[in-house]
């Protein structure tokens, strides 16, 4: 038989003693709960790192879109754009329907930004759009160069400072045109594609600079209509400065953010995976994102 042993115990009168099998047994249970602890402890703060769910789990959200086509198109049900129906596809793992009213960019903007719409369908990060919104991971890639009729004019150019020469047009409000107006350029503003295209042929600007996808869609419907009393708009030209990644973007100002925010990257990452996101990027041709061989081409 093992001798008893005075062991004096913290917390405990000072004349308090234990067999040093006692002892052994609370020390032993004291590592067990230590060791717990250890283990339970991560767990607990990645447990409250997750959002919270709201207390009635949303069955829509509201993104607010412009017309910005093939990738978001207003009127066409069957052809809503890639970007929305990849939006749609990744929101209905979680069960969430999507809605996506359209308004200029402008409009657009304000509304998410105060709240009045649960987010953008998409939009380019900025630092001063880090105030009202949070960011998905990368819903897209753009490309954005410079248009003209003339390679000459812009075949050359390799960096937007480049361009400091000659007259440019941009879309307002697009991050492009504080983008242009930073880098030192001549800059006037148009409400559309359509019309930076006639701006461009009626020889008010000397280029355009905008993202390739919209400027390409808006040229085609321009030379139908022009085909038919006109003929022909003209040549186009395309010098690529950038490929950018793009996100959608959700209010900070709507309940349940967080939580709309993880469930919009979790079915991103979801339709990824299972093959829908290629399949409805394929659907409207936009499928090879690749940088181009020659960065000037010719489009018409």
């Amino acid at each position: 038989m093992k001798p008893q042993v005075p062991v004096p115990i913290i917390g405990l009168a000072q004349n308090a003693t234990v067999t040093e099998s006692h002892m052994l047994c609370r020390s032993g249970h004291l590592v067990a709960v230590l060791i717990f602890a250890l283990l339970a402890g991560p767990i607990t703060a990645q447990a409250q790192s997750q959002p919270a769910a709201p207390d009635q789990p949303r069955q829509s959200v509201i993104l607010a879109c412009n017309p910005f086509p093939p990738s978001k198109i207003a009127n066409t049900p069957s052809h809503p754009g890639y970007d929305i129906e990849i939006l749609r596809a990744a929101f209905a793992v979680s069960n969430i329907g999507v809605e996506t009213p359209f308004y200029p960019w402008k409009r657009a903007l304000m509304l998410a930004e105060t709240g009045q719409v649960d987010g953008l369908c998409s939009c380019s990060w900025s630092p001063d759009r880090t105030r009202d919104m949070l960011f998905s991971d990368e819903l897209g890639k753009i490309r954005i160069g410079l248009f003209a009729t003339s390679d000459r004019l812009i075949g050359h150019i390799n960096r937007l400072e480049d361009a400091r020469h000659i007259n440019i047009g941009v879309i307002a409000g697009y991050n492009l045109e504080q983008a242009a107006r930073d880098a030192g350029l001549d800059v006037q503003t148009a409400n559309g594609e359509d019309a930076l295209l006639k701006m461009l042929y009626g020889n008010r600007i000397d280029a355009i600079y905008s993202f390739r996808a919209p400027i390409v869609f808006a040229r085609q419907a321009l030379g139908e209509q022009w085909g038919e009393q006109w003929g022909e708009p003209g040549p186009l030209s395309y010098q690529e400065l950038v490929q950018a990644p793009y996100y959608s973007c959700i209010s900070k100002h709507v309940a349940g953010a967080e939580w709309l925010l993880q469930r919009l990257n979790i079915g991103l990452e979801t339709v990824r995976d299972n093959g829908i996101y290629d399949s409805i990027l394929e659907k409207y041709g936009v499928a090879d994102i690749e940088p181009l061989k020659k960065r000037s081409n010719w489009l018409y």
